[in-house]
C-alpha cells in the first residue's frame, strides 16, 4: 500500500493536501480540547453555548446596535466568569470541598450529587440518602442538576456555569422579545439593568435555583407572546406547549411557581382583554362588581378569602422568627405574646385587621428595607441598590402607560406577572433577606417597563428643554 508522500508546494510542505502548520495547530487544539473536556466537560459545553448565544443575541440587529448588545453581553459574561473563578480559587479543597457563595447553594449541590450517586449505585452515608429524597425542600432543580451530573460527571463548580447560562439565556430571550415590542433603546436599557444589577448578578453566579426560575419565566413570557402574535397554528401550538412545560417545571421549583407564572399569564391576558375595546372594559367592570358583591354577601366566600389571608399571615409570622433582620406587617399586639397565642389570634383576625395587613404588605414590598433603618454593614451596602429600586418602580409606572400605546400585549403580560409575583411574595415574607431574594423574581420584568419609562421621561425632558411642541399621543400598535 502506498503511503502518503510529502510534496513541496511553494516553500511549504503539505501532508494529505494540508499545510504542516495547519496540521500542527489542529492537533494541538484537539489535545487542549481533550484535556479541558476531561478536566471540566461543563466548561466546554458552556463555551459552545456562549458562542451560540452571542450569534443569537446579535442576529438581525443594526451594526451599531449589535456592537452595544455584544459589548454589554460580553462584559456581563466576563464578570460572571471572574466571579466563578474567584469562588473556585478561594474555596479550600481540604476544608470545604463544595464551595458556594450562599449556604443554600452548598446544600443544593450536595443534594443533587447524592441523587446522582444513588442513581449510579454508588454507596453514600445513610443519612445523606435520607436527605437526598426528603420531602422538605424538595425541588425539581435537584433532579435536573443530578441529570446533568449523570451525563457530565460531578460538577460542583460547573453548576455555577450552568446557572450563568440559564440566567444570560433568559436575559437574551426577553431582550429580543422586548426589542420587537418596545424598540431597541428601551430593550437595551432593560437588558443592561438585568445583567448588572448587583443582587441579580450574585444570584446568577450562585448555585441556587433562582437563575433556572428566571429562565423558565423568560420561556413562559416569550412563548405566550409569540403564541398570541404568530399566525401559524403549528407555531402557536409549539409556543403554548413550551409555555405550559415552563409553568409546570417552575411549579416544581417553588410552591408559588404556578401562581406566579400561571396566574401572571392569566392576569396579563385578562388585562389585555379588558383594554381591547370599550365594550370589553365595560363587561369586565360589570363582572368585577358582581364578583365583589357576591363575596360581600356570601359568608362562605368571605370565609374562603379571609382564610387564605389568615394563612398568609401565619406564614409571615413564621418568617419574623427566622434569623436575620425582620419586619412586621400584622397589628403590634400579635407580636407581644407567645407563639401559640399569636397563632390563635391570627386565626381569628377580623376583616379590618386583614385589610391593614394587606395594605402594609403592599407598601412594604416596595419600601423594605428602609434605607435610614439600616444598621448592619450588609444593609448599608444595599442602600444604593434600594434607592435604584425606588427609581425603577417609579419609571415602571410611567412605562406601563407608554407600553399601553407601544405594545399592549407584552405590557399586559409583564404587568400581570409582576402583580401576581408581588402578591405571592408580599403577603408571606417577614425577613428582609428573604424579601429581597423573592422580590428579585419580578425585578427583571420591571426592568423592561422601567427602560421604556426612562426613555419616555428623557424624551419629554428634551422636548421641554428645547421648547418644542409636546408630542401627540402615539397611536396604539394594536387596534
Amino acid at each position: 500500500m502506498n503511503t502518503p508522500r510529502a510534496v513541496d508546494v511553494g516553500s511549504e510542505l503539505c501532508w494529505l493536501g494540508l499545510p504542516h502548520p495547519l496540521l500542527r495547530w489542529t492537533a494541538l487544539s484537539g489535545i487542549l480540547l481533550g484535556v479541558l473536556y476531561t478536566a471540566s466537560p461543563a466548561t466546554v459545553w458552556f463555551a459552545i453555548l456562549v458562542g451560540l448565544l452571542l450569534v443569537w443575541a446579535g442576529h438581525d440587529l443594526t451594526p451599531r446596535e449589535r456592537r452595544w448588545v455584544l459589548g454589554i453581553l460580553g462584559l456581563a459574561l466576563a464578570l460572571r466568569l471572574l466571579g466563578v473563578a474567584a469562588l473556585f480559587l478561594l474555596s479550600s479543597s481540604d476544608l470545604e470541598p463544595v464551595g458556594s457563595i450562599l449556604p443554600d447553594g452548598r446544600y443544593l449541590k450536595l443534594r443533587s450529587l447524592w441523587i446522582r450517586n444513588v442513581a449510579l449505585g454508588i454507596p453514600i452515608y445513610w443519612w445523606d440518602n435520607v436527605e437526598a429524597f426528603h420531602a422538605y425542600g424538595r425541588s425539581g432543580s435537584h433532579y435536573l442538576l443530578a441529570a446533568f451530573q449523570l451525563a457530565l460527571g460531578p460538577m460542583t463548580y460547573g453548576i455555577h456555569l450552568l446557572n450563568v447560562a440559564f440566567f444570560v439565556s433568559g436575559a437574551v430571550m426577553l431582550y429580543r422579545t422586548a426589542r420587537s415590542a418596545f424598540g431597541g433603546v428601551p430593550a437595551l436599557i432593560g437588558f443592561a439593568i438585568i445583567l448588572f444589577l448587583p443582587s441579580l448578578f450574585i444570584w446568577s453566579i450562585s448555585a441556587l435555583k433562582d437563575p433556572l426560575f428566571f429562565f423558565l419565566t423568560a420561556v413562559c413570557l416569550t412563548s405566550a407572546f409569540t403564541g398570541v402574535r404568530t399566525k401559524s397554528w403549528s407555531g402557536r401550538i409549539l409556543a403554548f406547549v413550551a409555555c405550559a412545560l415552563a409553568i409546570t417545571f417552575a411549579a416544581t421549583l417553588r410552591q408559588a411557581g404556578l401562581v406566579i407564572l400561571g396566574g401572571g399569564l392569566l392576569t396579563g391576558l385578562i388585562f389585555r382583554f379588558i383594554v381591547l375595546n370599550t365594550r370589553a372594559m365595560g363587561a369586565c367592570a360589570v363582572l368585577f362588581v358582581v364578583a365583589t358583591s357576591f363575596v360581600a354577601v356570601t359568608p362562605a366566600a368571605q370565609q374562603r378569602v379571609m382564610g387564605q389571608l389568615r394563612r398568609a399571615g401565619a406564614f409571615h409570622y413564621g418568617f419574623t422568627n427566622t434569623p436575620g433582620v425582620n419586619y412586621k406587617l400584622l397589628d403590634s399586639h400579635i407580636y407581644a405574646i407567645d407563639h401559640l397565642r399569636a397563632r390563635r389570634l391570627i386565626d381569628r383576625m377580623s376583616a379590618a385587621e386583614l385589610a391593614r395587613f394587606v395594605i402594609r404588605a403592599t407598601v412594604s414590598f416596595v419600601s423594605t428595607p428602609i434605607p435610614w433603618n439600616s444598621a448592619s454593614p450588609a444593609a448599608v451596602a444595599y442602600i444604593p441598590q434600594q434607592m435604584f429600586w425606588y427609581l425603577l418602580v417609579g419609571l415602571a409606572v410611567i412605562g406601563c402607560y407608554v407600553g399601553f400605546w407601544r405594545d399592549r400585549l407584552l405590557t399586559c403580560l409583564l404587568a400581570g406577572t409582576i402583580v401576581s409575583g408581588a402578591a405571592a411574595v408580599a403577603l408571606i415574607t417577614g425577613n428582609v433577606g428573604t424579601l429581597v431574594r423573592f422580590r428579585d423574581m419580578v425585578v427583571p420584568l420591571i426592568a423592561w417597563l422601567s427602560g421604556l419609562g426612562g426613555c419616555a421621561v428623557v424624551e419629554q425632558l428634551a422636548l421641554f428643554k428645547g421648547g418644542g411642541p409636546h408630542r401627540q399621543k402615539p397611536a396604539a400598535v394594536e387596534q
